[in-house]
């Protein structure tokens, strides 16, 4: 706890009990669940608006924000062949970086809607931005590297892997530009422990599970449980476009699924939104992980913080989701 007296005015002050924690020193970290820029936010973004606005004062206030950008931003034509593809107003990444969010997760089935080129031509728009990459590269060895950010000297690592992807043909390879991918066991392992060499603490942003659903179903959590044994202390999940459950194991977090964030959907059940944050002490360990909950504006895409009982009815939402957990 974080004591804070009034200066004395006698000669000798008295003693006050040195805090455990210094709570003016601890780590935030904020995390947005599935974004994208297209249909309704394409169309907001080039009248002037700013699908952030809603959650920026919170974006900025962290030490570090990051999102799931679901979505190619290029200027490519040929694309995969499948249901939705997605490339995005570019102002999505410069409207981002401005509301305060410092890294974009790739490592899902959108990036590589407009094949390995629209990963690369992702990656470049995302760091000309200011952006920070995670969950993909120009190369395997690029794409499974944790990014190390150094806070206040405290090493904190993310991690990005895409258990739901774009498939073979975006998944990165060797010299080959695409995502991680989930199903490799081994690489998982490998990320998790190299980035342990680096850091305090390891954080993973993943895609996974099973759209529209709002339980987490249980190859997800027997990955969740292996990947804390391999040394991940965090885990942040997206995909299903819907929010379920966090849970504490041990003192290690989960948070299943995130729902989206700054998304084009218009449909009841996809609206709802949220930032999930997390507390860390200064040496980089768990303290805390609090859910704030938003809703998007259908119309716009944006998300907007929500307060008082509407609120408490979100969280209590979110964690009722599901009861195998």
């Amino acid at each position: 706890m974080l004591l804070v007296g009034c200066e004395s005015q006698a000669k000798t002050p008295t003693p006050q009990p040195t805090p455990q924690i210094n709570q003016s020193r601890n780590i935030v970290i904020d995390f947005g669940g599935d974004t994208n820029g297209v249909d309704q936010i394409s169309t907001f973004l080039d009248n002037g608006g700013d699908p952030f606005a809603g959650v920026s004062n919170e974006l900025t206030s962290a030490d570090i924000s990051v999102i799931n950008l679901e979505t190619a931003v290029t200027t490519q034509v040929e694309h995969q062949v499948k249901e939705y593809v997605f490339s995005s107003n570019p102002l999505i990444l410069t409207q981002a970086k401005a509301a305060g969010v410092d890294v974009v997760n790739l490592a899902n089935n959108h990036a590589g809607d407009y094949q390995r080129v629209g990963v690369q031509d992702t990656i470049k728009a995302a760091q000309a931005a200011g952006l920070t990459v995670i969950g993909a590269g120009n190369s395997a060895e690029e794409a499974w590297g944790a990014k190390i950010f150094n806070i206040r000297g405290t090493k904190v690592a993310l991690l990005g892997i895409a258990k739901i992807n774009g498939g073979v043909g975006t998944v990165a390879s060797g010299a080959f530009a695409g995502t991680t991918d989930a199903w490799d066991s081994k690489a998982i392992e490998q990320a998790i422990k190299a980035a342990l060499t680096q850091a305090n603490i390891v954080i993973i942003y993943v895609h996974w599970g099973v759209e529209e659903r709002t339980c987490a179903a249980e190859p997800e959590i027997s990955d969740a449980k292996k990947w804390l044994a391999f040394g991940a202390s965090v885990i942040i999940g997206s995909h299903p476009h819907r929010q379920q459950p966090v849970v504490r194991y041990g003192s290690k977090i989960v948070d299943y699924s995130l729902g989206n964030f700054a998304f084009y959907s218009r449909s009841e059940a996809s609206l709802n939104s949220g930032i999930g944050q997390l507390t860390l002490t200064p040496s980089g360990e768990v303290l805390d992980y609090k859910f704030i909950p938003a809703r998007i504006d259908p119309f716009t895409g944006a998300p907007h913080l929500l307060s008082g009982a509407d609120a408490s009815a979100a969280v209590v939402k979110k964690q009722a989701g599901c009861n195998n957990l």
